[in-house]
């Protein structure tokens, strides 16, 4: 399977998923007559990060991926602030995703990635270890993460909302 399917198309459908769990946290939030906002500040644990932050380092993960693979400069986003924003790090990032060089992802499987965490802990790995032991689990962890904050302050998420994507492709004729 090519580095680009693995990661650009998974990338987006999910991206796609955490925007949907973003507009229905809104609708609930409306419904119980609470600010959205309240649902960014939100966390799982004390020493967790906010759905702020997880959306952040979901986009993140998917660029950076990107980048690393294609030996560009790594970009920083910023914590959303507010729903809109949160929506537009999305969009912005789906965008991003779009514009892809398809060749340039596949190829780079030997590329040389080094990554250096703020603790000291540094990794080197290849293209191809960097996608499968680094990137994806670190967008999915991130993602999850989000969909479990939402889930966990009253947000009516599912299956068919985490893996929308599956189930859009069962109801085609």
């Amino acid at each position: 399977m090519s580095i680009y399917a693995i990661t650009v198309p998974c990338f987006t459908q999910m991206l796609l998923a955490l925007g949907g769990f973003l507009r229905k946290g809104e609708e609930r939030a409306r419904e119980q007559g609470f600010d959205p906002q309240v649902l960014l500040q939100s966390r799982l644990a004390p020493d967790m990060h906010d759905l702020a932050a997880q959306v952040r380092f979901t986009c993140t993960q998917a660029r950076e991926a990107l980048q690393r693979l294609g030996g560009q400069p790594l970009s920083v986003l910023q914590a959303p602030v507010s729903m809109v924003e949160a929506l537009a790090q999305i969009d912005d990032t789906l965008a991003f995703l779009a514009a892809a060089d398809h060749e340039v992802i596949d190829r780079s499987g030997p590329r040389a990635i080094a990554i250096e965490l703020r603790d000291g802990i540094a990794f080197d790995m290849n293209g191809e270890e960097f996608v499968r032991n680094w990137a994806i689990p670190q967008f999915y962890f991130h993602l999850v993460t989000a969909y479990n904050i939402l889930r966990h302050n009253g947000v009516p998420l599912g299956k068919a909302d985490y893996a929308q994507h599956m189930f859009a492709y069962l109801r085609q004729p």
